[in-house]
């Protein structure tokens, strides 16, 4: 899938966590979708680290192992601000416990809408890296497309409606009675 649809698909899965969620809440939750679905591409197509760490598209950034390592490390840095009780002037901006949990579940959610939306093309993923090279495809291999075809296409129209049907939910709870 193109960077766009992997974007779109983050948000689209955060969004049910952020319709439950205050607004603040509720635009973190996307916005935490949206990084996750990038993520690993951003890990590996962008990163100066894909040099001195031999990163290839679709390697270890697209497995199980690179999910729990970014969840963990998400989970740790907003834990960390909340027990510093962070403040700018009179205003606390350390994260309630159910923020964390959301804002996490939320970038979890967007990672693994990258691995699964991967998992359906023809090149598949690898999501046992380091330790096994197998490849894993999410479709038969008669439905598989290319990252540019006409699966970017349907998971971008897919992606762009729940979108928009959340955005439907959100203003209808948030409109005063």
């Amino acid at each position: 899938m193109r960077g766009v649809t992997h974007t779109l698909l983050g948000a689209a899965v955060a969004l049910p966590i952020a319709v439950s969620r205050d607004p603040a809440v509720a635009a973190g939750c996307i916005w935490f979708g949206m990084v996750g679905g990038g993520l690993p591409d951003w890990l590996d197509l962008r990163s100066d680290f894909k040099t001195s760490l031999r990163l290839r598209h679709r390697g270890a950034s697209h497995s199980i192992f690179a999910l729990a390592i970014f969840v963990g490390l998400f989970y740790a840095g907003l834990s960390t601000l909340r027990q510093a009780e962070f403040r700018v002037g009179d205003v606390s901006i350390a994260p309630a416990d159910a923020t964390i949990w959301a804002w996490t579940v939320s970038i979890a959610l967007g990672v693994t809408s990258h691995l699964l939306s991967d998992a359906c093309t023809i090149s598949g993923v690898r999501p046992l890296l380091p330790l096994a090279d197998a490849r894993f495809w999410l479709l038969p291999k008669a439905l598989r497309g290319r990252s540019d075809g006409y699966l970017d296409t349907v998971f971008r129209a897919l992606a762009i409606t729940a979108l928009a049907f959340g955005v439907v939910v959100l203003a209808v709870r948030l409109a005063p009675l």
